[in-house]
């Protein structure tokens, strides 16, 4: 299985067209408008099958969801209290 950061670079450039050659880590996707709320959605659901939980809804926060280190920062998060 590949690294959840693989897997959201993979998502982005298949299914939302993203040059991910171009996007860091740490590079602002929802904020920058690189996705917008409706691949948010795909993406969250991405995470919750890579990471094997699901993503409280209240979890969906700027802090957590606008870049790939944030998403593998919350999943590493997750996975040390459950």
């Amino acid at each position: 299985m590949s690294g959840l950061k693989e897997t959201i670079r993979e998502f982005l450039r298949d299914s939302g067209g993203v040059d991910v050659s171009e996007v860091a880590d740490d590079s602002p996707l929802f904020s920058t408008g690189i996705i917008d709320s409706f691949t948010l959605v795909s993406l969250m659901a991405l995470v919750e099958t890579h990471a094997g939980f699901q993503v409280d809804p209240m979890d969906v926060t700027l802090e957590n969801f606008d870049t790939i280190e944030r998403m593998q920062a919350y999943v590493d998060r997750r996975r040390e209290t459950e």
